[in-house]
């Protein structure tokens, strides 16, 4: 996964269209993770919010991408307010950078 640097509060949303199949705490056996989202894109792709300091969904939500699921926090194992963000396809981690190219580039140009 990769950590992306923000402030406390800042808004994290759903990378991609998707079903919530595990909101889980820091008390609830997540102490690495902190506050974390795990959402099933299907097709295999799952991605992981971790060390959140406020969630906005709930287990079994279906989310569209760009929906608000949670605030960045710095909860689990985590120096400072951030969002640690981890993509898996097919089962294995991958770097999600590439993943967050605008879709908007690839629409045709208006005539």
């Amino acid at each position: 996964g990769v950590d992306y640097g923000a402030p406390e509060g800042a808004p994290v949303i759903a990378p991609a269209d998707g079903r919530v199949v595990l909101v889980g705490e820091e008390g609830d056996g997540f102490p690495y993770h902190g506050t974390c989202v795990s959402i099933d894109h299907g097709h295999g792709v799952v991605s992981l919010m971790m060390h959140l300091g406020a969630t906005a969904v709930t287990h079994g939500d279906s989310v569209v991408a760009g929906q608000l699921i949670g605030k960045v926090g710095a909860t689990g194992i985590a120096t400072g307010p951030h969002l640690h963000w981890g993509l898996h396809v097919g089962g294995d981690a991958v770097d999600p950078t590439p993943w967050l190219k605008d879709p908007e580039e690839d629409a045709d140009p208006p005539r």
